[in-house]
């Protein structure tokens, strides 16, 4: 089941011709993904400055279906796509109020260690708190 984060196409994420700029996507994913760290109990401000452990972003892609305009209301649906010993999939599905996906976005996170950046097993804490939202893989 696909954690649900809902908000509405604005002014600064448009460009002269009224569509989302492209990288805008990226940010409203990201901002899906700290909803998600939220709701599983690992907030990304003080996990990351308390924390041994990172989830850098190493790979990302996005497929445009149809644009997004300003004003109109997009549900995003967030999922985890794969997880791997050592980095963790999420997917992103950009929904109009049609409930037509106009725009996927997929961003994988390695694990690292964060006093020397080199990569590490997922952290049994992370498993667990995304396992309690039944996210998927």
């Amino acid at each position: 089941m696909p954690f649900v984060y809902e908000t509405t196409i604005r002014f600064s994420q448009v460009d002269p011709a009224q569509v989302v700029y492209f990288a805008r996507v990226y940010e409203l994913a990201h901002e899906t993904f700290e909803e998600i760290m939220a709701a599983a109990g690992m907030p990304v401000g003080p996990l990351f400055e308390k924390s041994e452990w990172g989830m850098p972003l190493v790979h990302t892609e996005a497929d445009y279906r149809r644009p997004w305009r300003l004003g109109e209301r997009v549900r995003i649906e967030g999922r985890v796509a794969e997880m791997t010993e050592k980095s963790v999939e999420f997917e992103y599905a950009f929904v109009d109020e049609g409930g037509k996906v106009r725009t996927r976005v997929r961003m994988r996170h390695a694990f690292v260690s964060l006093d020397n950046f080199q990569a590490r097993s997922a952290p049994p804490e992370f498993i667990a708190a995304i396992r309690t939202l039944d996210l998927g893989a």
